[in-house]
């Protein structure tokens, strides 16, 4: 590992959980803009490099002990005229340490002394002020015009010898080294998700990433889709843990274990997780792992299996660096049945403390639950997970059968409450409910979901779920704000991204519904067909119709509904007898579809709005 010595900046929110009780989406959307809009063009005209974000702060290595100094009176500058706006109780405000040490390089992260003693400095700053060691204090004494007080000896945890600690004023001899913000090319908003989510808190992404020998050149998903490496963070699969019972019925626990680690470490924003979806289809396949990374774009694949012997448990999982073929860390548990989420919770923090020392633990404590006491009920949900996978009628009505039944087993299970929720979404949305209207089905979808935050509030599949059925209300900015939420909880989560484009395109918002469509389809290399309709849709409305086309070019079928969508993209393209034809035949199949019905679409937009019933005017839908 490399040593150097290093001038260091250490950041922290102050009061950040209580910020984030009294409001947390407004928060997190401060913190976010800080970063963007302020912190970011700072250092980089600073010729700082930000280490790594955490939830509530941020790290920052310079090369100059002058450059570090200027960096945090700049900061505390800028973010003092963003907070004059806002009441006391809503403003978000920094302390700030800095350091000059010898630190360790470990990849892109920065450890040691040097390190431990910034993050101390900052602790001990006033809100909205600036501390620094004895080591920065000679090194800008004689070369800033600043104000800098001489707080004394102070002991702090950790160190066995005091730190002499020197205050930083912001006053007018501060104000007159502030230089103005210039800023970059516009970066795309992290709503857009340069991919995921990514996890946890103030958890907005940063930029996903891997690293890979076999070299940087593009990855391509499943259809061929071409998207450029990222760098920084562990990238990583969960496979199918495999079922050494042979039973298919048992099926429910090997995915199930492994599905729920890969969930968990999603939760994390400094990995990169591949979804389920991708990793599942190479169930029961002999695969190389260095095949499975490359086609995935990942460094690192995690897997094992599950055993059961009456109500013994025995799983072995194992992490393995791809590139090398090493395992890295293998571990045999042998437990009760009922202790499955104790070893699923034992499984990722392993994984994910060997792969990252960044990695806050005590975050991830807050965040792992075990679901359900009642193994039948975690059975029955799962299975009415499967069902909802499949996406019809049929299987929708069992979905929601067997959630109930697991409710009925455990009344305190939040997941058996969000799958349901989902039931009657779909229920709502498609008709797919028995025996209810579809009122009667908007209602206990949205009741479902609220139980299920209610019993879970750090779960994201309830926000997920309440912001698809809040869009379908209506609301299309309070659905934004719950997928935000969900995502923030989940960063990797490729569905809830996927679904999350829906309110961005009524809102107006194609451009950002494309970026994050982009990023679903990374997280999801193995993606089904709908993702490209999804984006094709977006790109429709962000007048990239080439695009558009390419996208649902690529899927092996054409459902019925796609043709008018597809329609109107060919008309842009000036194909218009083609797009007259697929019209045509989507009107056959659906012959009492008008305007008046595509008028009913959640459009806040009224440009989006007025183009699409143009283009289905022009060619040939009746009014009513």
């Amino acid at each position: 590992m490399e040593r150097r010595l290093a001038a260091i900046l250490a950041a922290d929110v102050v009061g950040y959980s209580r910020l984030i009780r009294n409001d947390e989406a407004g928060t997190l959307e401060i913190v976010r803009t800080h970063r963007e809009r302020l912190f970011e063009p700072i250092v980089s005209a600073r010729n700082g490099r930000i280490v790594k974000l955490m939830g509530d702060g941020l790290l920052i290595e310079f090369a100059s002990a002058v450059e570090a100094v200027l960096c945090a009176v700049e900061m505390q500058h800028f973010v003092g005229i963003e907070n004059e706006d806002l009441p006391d109780d809503a403003q978000v405000r920094y302390r700030i340490g800095l350091n000059v040490g010898d630190i360790v390089v470990d990849q892109d992260d920065i450890q040691g002394d040097g390190v431990n003693i910034a993050a101390r400095l900052e602790s001990l700053a006033e809100p909205a002020g600036i501390c620094m060691s004895v080591n920065v204090f000679d090194q800008v004494k004689g070369k800033l015009d600043l104000t800098i007080e001489d707080a004394g000896m102070h002991q702090v945890k950790n160190m066995a010898d005091p730190l002499h600690v020197f205050r930083l004023a912001l006053d007018e001899k501060a104000t007159a080294l502030v230089s103005p913000i210039v800023r970059s090319a516009a970066k795309p908003s992290r709503r857009r998700f340069a991919a995921a989510i990514g996890v946890v808190l103030a958890l907005v992404l940063g930029v996903a990433a891997w690293w890979q020998p076999w070299g940087p050149a593009p990855t391509s998903s499943a259809n061929g889709d071409q998207f450029l490496p990222a760098s920084g963070k562990p990238s990583i699969a969960v496979m199918a843990f495999d079922n050494l019972n042979n039973d298919p019925s048992q099926d429910y626990l090997s995915d199930g274990l492994s599905e729920n680690i890969l969930t968990a470490l999603s939760r994390f924003s400094d990995f990169f997780v591949v979804a389920r979806n991708s990793t599942f289809t190479y169930k029961d396949k002999p695969t190389d792992v260095q095949q499975i990374a490359q086609e995935l774009g990942v460094r690192y694949i995690v897997e094992g299996s599950v055993q059961i012997a009456g109500e013994r448990l025995r799983a072995n999982a194992q992490l393995i660096d791809a590139t090398t073929g090493k395992h890295l860390w293998a571990e045999q548990y042998d437990r009760d049945l009922q202790d499955i989420f104790e070893v699923q919770d034992e499984i990722t923090r392993t994984v994910a403390s060997t792969l990252s020392t960044s990695i806050n633990l005590a975050e991830y404590d807050r965040l792992k639950h075990q679901p359900t006491e009642s193994l039948g009920a975690y059975e029955l949900s799962r299975r009415a997970q499967e069902h909802s996978f499949e996406f019809s009628k049929t299987d929708n009505i069992q979905a929601r059968r067997l959630s109930e039944q697991a409710i009925a087993l455990d009344p305190n299970f939040a997941g058996a409450y969000a799958e349901l929720a989902w039931a009657h979404a779909f229920g709502y949305r498609f008709g797919w409910s028995e025996n209810l209207s579809r009122e009667e089905s908007l209602d206990l979808a949205f009741e479902m979901a609220r139980k299920a935050i209610d019993l879970e509030p750090l779960n994201f599949a309830g926000y997920a779920v309440l912001a698809y059925v809040t869009m379908y209300s209506g609301d299309l900015d309070r659905a934004v704000t719950l997928y935000d939420k969900a995502i923030s909880l989940n960063p990797n989560s490729a569905g809830t991204l996927v679904n999350s484009t829906d309110p961005l395109v009524y809102s107006g918002r194609a451009e950002e519904a494309v970026e994050r469509m982009r990023s679903a389809i990374r997280l999801n290399p193995h993606h089904p067909d709908w993702y490209l309709w999804n984006l094709g849709w977006a790109q429709y409305f962000a007048e990239d119709y080439a695009g558009a086309l390419a996208s649902i070019e690529k899927m092996n079928e054409v459902p019925d509904r796609l043709r008018r969508t597809l329609a109107p993209i060919l008309l842009r393209l000036e194909r218009e007898e083609e797009a007259r034809t697929l019209i045509d035949q989507f009107l056959a199949d659906n012959p009492d579809y008008s305007i008046e019905e595509a008028s009913q679409a959640p459009f806040e937009s009224d440009d989006y709005l007025n183009r699409w019933l143009d283009d289905l005017r022009r060619l040939g839908v009746p009014e009513t």
